[in-house]
C-alpha cells in the first residue's frame, strides 16, 4: 500500500510538471524576483567596470560580501582598488553586526569583509586589498540602476566618502543619461541592455525554471520586471 501511495505521488508530480502547472506562492515569486533584479543590477556593474580595465576578483562567501571587488596593477603589484556595491532602484545598504551598528560600505564594513574573504578564500591578493583599505588608499561607490518610466533604464554611481571608521558620505559622481529599452543610441546604451537582458535572461532561467523561452523574451520587453509580471506568465491560461 505504501508502494502504492509513493507510486501516486510521483505520478502526480510528473504530470503537475508535464502540464507546466506552477505551485510557487507569491511571496516565492517576490522573494526570487527581488535577487532577479538585484543580480541583474550587479551582473550590469561588473560589464561596466571590467570593460574600463578593472580586474574583479571575488568579493562574496556565497551571497554575501562585497558585490564589486575590483584592482588595477602596475608592473604586477596591486596599484588600484575600487569597492563598489550594486542596487537596483531604491533598495538601501544595509547594516550588520551586534545592533545592526556597522553600515555597509563604511570602512568597518569593508574591513570586516575582507577578514572574512581571507579566512573562506585565502587570495594573496586580499591581503594587500587590506592594507591599502587601512591606509584609505582605495575607492568605493555605490552603482545604482534605476527603471525609469517610457520603458527606460538609468544607471547612477555614487561616491562613497568616509567620514570615521563607521559612516560616510554620499555623493552623485556620474548620472549616465537614462536609456530606452527598445532604442539604445550609441553601442555604449546596447552594451549595457545587451548585458541586462542577458543578466536577466540567466537568473530568470535560474530562479524560475518554469518559464519557457517565449515566456522570458515576453517579459524582457519590460525594462522593470515586477510580481504582476511573472504571475501573469507563470499563471496564464
Amino acid at each position: 500500500m505504501k508502494q502504492i501511495f509513493l507510486l501516486l505521488i510521483i505520478s502526480l508530480t510528473i504530470i503537475i510538471f508535464a502540464n507546466n502547472e506552477v505551485t510557487i506562492t507569491e511571496n516565492q515569486i517576490q522573494g526570487r524576483l527581488n535577487i532577479v533584479n538585484g543580480s541583474s543590477a550587479e551582473c550590469v556593474m561588473h560589464k561596466f567596470y571590467t570593460d574600463t580595465g578593472w580586474i574583479r576578483i571575488e568579493g562574496e562567501v556565497g551571497r554575501n560580501g562585497i558585490d564589486g571587488l575590483y584592482l588595477k596593477k602596475k608592473n604586477g603589484v596591486i596599484s588600484e582598488v575600487l569597492i563598489a556595491e550594486s542596487k537596483w532602484n531604491k533598495s538601501r545598504l544595509g547594516k550588520s553586526g551586534k545592533n545592526k551598528l556597522i553600515k555597509q560600505m563604511s570602512k568597518n564594513w569593508v574591513l570586516r569583509t575582507l577578514r572574512r574573504l581571507q579566512k573562506y578564500k585565502p587570495l594573496p591578493e586580499y591581503t594587500t586589498i587590506k592594507k591599502l583599505v587601512q591606509q584609505d588608499q582605495y575607492r568605493a561607490i555605490l552603482f545604482r540602476m534605476f527603471p525609469r518610466s517610457n520603458n527606460k533604464v538609468q544607471i547612477q554611481i555614487y561616491k562613497i566618502k568616509n567620514k570615521g571608521f563607521n559612516d560616510y558620505d554620499l555623493k552623485i559622481e556620474q548620472k549616465l543619461d537614462s536609456i530606452v529599452m527598445k532604442h539604445p543610441k550609441n553601442s555604449f546604451q546596447a552594451m549595457i541592455l545587451n548585458s541586462y537582458n542577458s543578466c536577466r535572461t540567466k537568473a530568470l532561467n535560474k530562479y524560475f525554471p518554469m518559464l519557457s523561452n517565449r515566456d522570458i523574451i515576453y517579459l524582457l520587453n519590460d525594462n522593470y520586471l515586477q510580481k504582476k509580471d511573472l504571475m501573469t506568465s507563470l499563471y496564464k491560461k
